[in-house]
């Protein structure tokens, strides 16, 4: 396991383990408290350039399919969740959420308390 470090601008640190791809990233973190709709989120140009964080506590359960896309590719410098799910339960999944943010490049984080840091 690989651990992931989000460093915000006040000098909070939250620890947790690299999801998708691993590197380093850099943006305004911002959230999203819709309970589903992530991939949604992830190819939503309006978040462009953003670190994500989603509220919910379980992302990643129906996977990522090419029906559900706002756009061509995801827009977001970066995705902070609390529990993927290592399991992928729907009939149009192409491929679990994990596997689609390598093969795009975007850095996430899995294991964050994400309620207590938009709070």
């Amino acid at each position: 396991m690989t651990q992931a470090t989000l460093v915000l601008e006040d000098g909070t640190v939250l620890r947790g383990r690299a999801f998708g791809a691993v590197g380093e990233t850099a943006g305004e973190i911002v959230f999203s408290t819709g309970m589903t709709g992530y991939q949604e989120v992830l190819t939503d140009p309006s978040y462009r350039g953003q670190i994500v964080v989603m509220t919910a506590p379980h992302i990643g359960n129906v996977g990522i399919n090419r029906e559900d896309d706002e756009s061509s590719r995801p827009w977001l410098a970066g995705f902070v969740i609390r529990d993927p799910s290592p399991i992928v339960s729907n009939w149009r999944a192409a491929m679990p959420l994990d596997d689609y943010l390598r093969q795009n490049g975007i850095v996430a984080m899995a294991d964050c308390p994400t309620r207590a840091l938009v709070r």
